[in-house]
């Protein structure tokens, strides 16, 4: 078992010493910024020829048009090119996704036109950002939204253009009380790309879970007006945002859903007046009455319970990204989350489960993201004839007779299908870590399971303690299931309605190992999204693979095995990564990026001052201007990494 940690990063490797748009100048020339809206044409005769209905441009926070020449939020900047010798991703790539890896963007890019610095708009050849200040208090962000989405409602199926309720009731819908009736299974049957070659836009919503209580940030505010502006106005209401509420209090959360004038009560007393419109408030009472035979209903161990519950009273939205808080995103959201999306769509289900569990790590594996695939296909297929592995998985994989999955079928075996099923299919699961078999590995929640064995399930009570560390069952080795690190991910209507089901039958499972089981179980798509990822530490390229892949011995079983990464002993080498739940690079380069001293192994590093005037890091660094950061998705950082120096 592995149990190498990597050297520190060394100041030269330029993630910040060397990083700075004074520096950037040098090689690009002061004029070298660019208008960056990585959108579609949705004029051009090619995207009307594909989607049904007519784009409208939607109105800003400004009330002006966002294609208004010159207005004040129609356009976001960004630099040509990265930082000079810009560290590369660990795992993952930009080209693998196809995302932009010719632009950087510093903090006025980003947050600029959503309130940021207005005194230090000094982008070259940029117009100023923004003229006259934003009374950010009277923006309605949910009417925006709202009056989006009208004006482009006939982009969409019929099913989507039902007005949003903010404010859902906590009863269980009629069409969904009868398990098992025909509902659940239309449109579940093999995905057969449609005859008609112009289609209607699906609408997805973007959950952002906050809690009662939960202080909000300045930087809080400027996230959340890019993630609206940039994935929803931008898009005429192809995604809409929701500030996602938990209740936490008991007594509180019963009353919300007593008297109408209780929820607004609690929503003035605990969501800021700039974000009231967009918030819906929940609780975990509704689900003891919608789950009683599971028996806990703990958000900690159950957080799809909630995401059910917005699916079945939003129908109009066919997918749900399930986000938090503490992630940051340094570039377009929109370019991120469409490309993942198009990434998902375009995988075939031949090896996909299998293929899910594998990190890609260029340094080792190549550039080519298609000659990985074909390496990692190929290892899965001998494996198999081998025996050293189980058959690959095709189609549903019940835990047993009784259960009754709900997704498609295979529409032929799998050694006849050359790689044809699933491609053009919208994946149903979509995470941005990989996918995993926990059963080999010591991974500290693989035994929370509730009543995939009848009637065995942990007790959190005084006999037990609070996580009832010793409960398990001889049986759960049986249970083929998988996991995702991170409750990040998108989930398709069809998904959270099988999950729905399970919870139902009493069944569930911890909260990152449940809707990648019950995908599996069921037939859906999932798909892993190997977006970059930096590491603070140097890992040699000949370790890297035996490390993050360790399989035990037994090709085809990377992180699945015994000497898995995510074992509790090696599990420490993902502390330096750029997204992982308890990664510190994340929070060390967003503070750095937005201005902020951060501490790592180089020393505290970083603020106004330090990209002014400079510091003494290995006898050079700083003094280079504003960071300049590629679009990366970091994870986490926290609500205290958020309020500056």
């Amino acid at each position: 078992m592995y149990t190498f940690v990597a050297n520190i990063l060394r100041s030269e490797d330029g993630f910040y010493v060397h990083n700075g748009i004074r520096e950037h100048f040098e090689h690009t020339g002061p004029g070298d910024t660019t208008t960056y809206l990585p959108y579609p044409l949705y004029d051009s005769d090619d995207w009307k020829a594909k989607w049904k209905g007519t784009f409208v441009t939607c109105r800003g926070p400004t009330g002006e048009l966002l294609n208004k020449t010159n207005g004040a939020m129609s356009k976001q900047y960004a630099y040509r090119g990265l930082p000079s010798d810009f560290p590369k991703p660990l795992v993952g790539s930009f080209e693998a996704l196809e995302l932009d890896n010719n632009v950087c963007f510093d903090r006025i890019n980003q947050y600029g036109i959503y309130g940021l610095d207005q005194d230090l708009l000094d982008i070259p050849g940029s117009e100023k950002v923004l003229p006259q200040p934003i009374d950010w208090t009277r923006v309605d962000w949910g009417g925006l939204q709202e009056k989006c989405f009208e004006k482009n409602k006939e982009r969409f199926p019929y099913h989507s253009r039902t007005k949003v309720d903010r404010n859902p009731n906590t009863e269980l819908p009629e069409e969904v009380k009868k398990p098992g009736h025909d509902e659940i299974r239309r449109g579940y049957e093999p995905f057969v790309p449609p005859e008609s070659t112009i289609s209607y836009r699906s609408r997805t919503a973007i959950l952002i879970r906050v809690w009662e209580g939960y202080s909000y940030s300045t930087n809080d505010f400027l996230n959340i007006r890019a993630l609206i502006t940039e994935l929803s106005l931008r898009t005429g209401g192809e995604y809409q945002i929701f500030l996602f509420v938990n209740i936490k209090d008991h007594e509180t959360g019963k009353r919300i859903f007593e008297s109408r004038e209780e929820y607004q009560k609690v929503l003035y007393k605990n969501v800021p007046r700039e974000l009231r419109s967009i918030a819906i408030l929940w609780s975990e009472h509704i689900f003891q009455s919608w789950y009683p035979k599971v028996g806990d209903w703990q958000v900690y161990w159950h957080q799809f319970m909630c995401v059910q519950w917005f699916s079945l009273t939003h129908p109009e939205f066919d997918y749900i990204w399930n986000w938090e808080t503490d992630i940051r995103y340094t570039g377009n959201h929109y370019h991120l989350l469409s490309k993942i999306t198009d990434f998902a769509l375009k995988q075939p289900r031949k090896y996909l489960w299998e293929r899910n569990a594998r990190y890609y790590i260029p340094s080792v594996h190549g550039e080519n993201y298609d000659a990985f695939v074909d390496d990692t296909n190929a290892i899965i297929k001998s494996s198999s004839a081998k025996k050293a592995i189980p058959p690959p998985i095709w189609g549903p994989r019940p835990f047993s007779p009784t259960q009754n999955p709900l997704g498609p079928r295979p529409p032929r075996p799998d050694d006849v299908d050359a790689d044809k099923w699933g491609i053009g299919e919208e994946a149903d699961l979509i995470s941005l870590l990989p996918i995993w078999d926990p059963r080999h590995v010591d991974w500290v929640y693989k035994r929370k399971i509730w009543n995939y064995v009848p009637n065995e399930m942990p007790h959190f009570d005084e006999a037990h303690g609070p996580t009832d560390e010793g409960f398990d069952h001889g049986d759960f080795a049986k249970i083929d299931r998988r996991v995702v690190i991170n409750t990040a991910m998108r989930l398709s209507k069809r998904l959270l309605r099988a999950m729905h089901e399970e919870n139902r039958q009493g069944r569930d499972m911890q909260a990152e190992m449940f809707p990648a089981s019950v995908a599996l179980m069921h037939g859906f798509k999932a798909v892993y999204a190997p977006h970059p990822i930096w590491s603070l530490n140097r890992f040699p390229e000949n370790e890297t693979d035996a490390l993050f892949n360790a399989d035990g011995g037994i090709p085809g079983r990377w992180t699945q095995e015994e000497d898995s990464i995510y074992n509790q002993g090696t599990e420490k080498n993902l502390k330096s990564w750029s997204w992982y739940y308890w990664g510190e690079l994340g929070r060390v380069l967003y503070r750095r990026w937005m201005g902020w001293k951060a501490s790592d192994g180089m020393g505290e590093l970083g603020g106004t001052q330090w990209e002014e005037h400079g510091g003494i890091v290995a006898g050079r660094g700083g003094g280079m201007g504003r960071l300049c950061l590629p679009g990366m998705l970091l994870h986490p950082v926290k609500n205290g990494d958020l309020w500056g120096d």
